[in-house]
């Protein structure tokens, strides 16, 4: 992988960003509309201009927008798409109810042809700023049914400091999902704040 998208450019879109540009990857953002005086200082675009010729796709859109941005996206066939979304319900209570599936193999019923990947879905932008505490690495966990779609954006977590952890195939991303709201509950929730992260211990 050369040159990633990003489609979104919030907190977490922009932090995902910077992070893998200073990488030495090339990152454009897409975003509806351009022109935007927020997005000053990004390499901003349309969303199917910043899809177009990049290896890999993360969609880093709030759940209500996922879907128009997925299909806004254009030809995604063999690119990599790494889902980073979570269903949260609008009045921020817990996960929309998506029956016995997911957001990511939503995702993947809207772009059939795309690799889809699930992570970066379980920590907050901040940990994805600095992923290390103290001599520990906060785990990601990753989820996908093309394993080596799957192997590149395990190698990138690594890069980017984090300890990935292998979590199956794309199904279980319902599950991945559901752990993203036990961080986003204690973090905000239960007022643990948000530089926490979880790790997995190995013996």
């Amino acid at each position: 992988m050369k040159q990633l998208a990003i489609i979104g450019a919030g907190n977490v879109g922009v932090t995902l960003g910077k992070r893998i540009q200073n990488l030495g990857y090339t990152v454009r953002w897409g975003v509806p509309d351009p022109t935007v005086p927020k997005y000053q200082g990004l390499a901003v675009t349309t969303v199917p201009a910043a899809v177009e010729g990049a290896d890999a796709v993360f969609l880093a859109v709030p759940w209500s927008a996922a879907e128009m941005a997925v299909k806004s996206a254009g030809d995604l066939t063999g690119k990599i798409l790494v889902d980073v979304t979570n269903p949260i319900a609008n009045d921020f209570s817990g996960l929309v109810h998506l029956g016995d599936t997911s957001a990511a193999e939503q995702i993947a019923m809207w772009a059939p042809r795309a690799r889809v990947v699930k992570a970066f879905n379980t920590i907050g932008n901040n940990i994805m700023e600095n992923p290390r505490f103290g001599e520990e690495r906060a785990c990601l966990l990753v989820a996908a049914d093309d394993l080596a779609a799957k192997s590149l954006v395990i190698g990138l977590a690594e890069q980017l400091g984090f300890d990935p952890i292998d979590s199956g195939p794309l199904s279980m991303a319902r599950y991945l999902e559901a752990f993203a709201w036990v961080w986003i509950s204690l973090a905000v929730k239960q007022g643990y704040g948000r530089e926490i992260a979880f790790h997995l211990l190995k013996r």
